[in-house]
């Protein structure tokens, strides 16, 4: 898959022609927006790491690009000042990460490869923002074990299995440590998640922890109607 680094910012391109270095015939870097999306009309399926500029107008540019080619686009967002609210403005339009431009190298090796296998990659900010800092959590039982985070109502859709994998997702665990942890395949793990999208009625990742948080809202809701 072909991999376009855009910036306006000569300086950010600059770092991103250090990071991959070791891979410059691989890589597309361009500054002007027109000239990104004329290459993209031409291409086939693209990994694009988008650097966003402050302000509306810049984010709207990028939006109606996006929207445009997001056929073809697996996008990684990448902003010198992350805002949650943006986060998920752009990732309900199909962008693949949103990150900090200068995230650490590992990281960004990291959130390349989960999107090129067709996930979505998040920070560990974005996922409390997502989940919420205020998770409702289960009373210690007398034989004292573990807190761990109440299940929402919509679990009881799913199965024994299928539970167990939502929660990890919910947890912002990656396929690869999900089945480590369960003792099962990677390949096992993704099944199971095509499944649970199916039956909760959600595209990826994102769509189904924001599905579970919102269920959780409702079910506290009406709980704290009925008391």
């Amino acid at each position: 898959m072909n991999l376009i680094v855009y910036s306006a910012d000569e300086n950010v391109l600059n770092h991103f022609k250090f990071l991959f270095s070791e891979n410059q015939d691989r890589v597309i870097y361009l500054t002007d927006l027109s000239e990104l999306a004329l290459t993209l009309e031409t291409s086939e399926p693209v990994m694009l790491i988008f650097h966003l500029a402050a302000g509306k107008n810049a984010e709207a540019g990028f939006i109606a690009l996006q929207q445009r080619l997001k056929g073809i686009l697996n996008t990684l967002v990448l902003t010198n000042t992350p805002d949650q609210k943006q986060g998920v403005r752009l990732l309900s339009l199909n962008v693949r990460g949103y990150a900090n431009t200068y995230i650490d190298s590992h990281k960004l090796e990291t959130a390349l490869t989960v999107i090129q296998q067709g996930e979505v990659w998040i920070g560990s900010s974005m996922i409390e923002y997502l989940l919420g800092l205020n998770q409702p959590i289960q009373r210690r039982s007398d034989d004292l074990e573990d807190f761990r985070p109440a299940e929402p109502p919509v679990f009881t859709l799913l199965s024994e299995r299928e539970q167990q994998i939502a929660q990890k997702v919910l947890t912002g665990l990656q396929n690869k440590l999900i089945a480590d942890e369960l003792n099962i395949t990677e390949r096992t793990v993704k099944a199971h998640l095509t499944t649970i999208f199916k039956k909760l009625g959600v595209k990826n990742r994102l769509e189904l922890m924001l599905k579970l948080q919102q269920a959780d809202r409702r079910e506290r809701v009406e709980r704290r109607k009925t008391s």
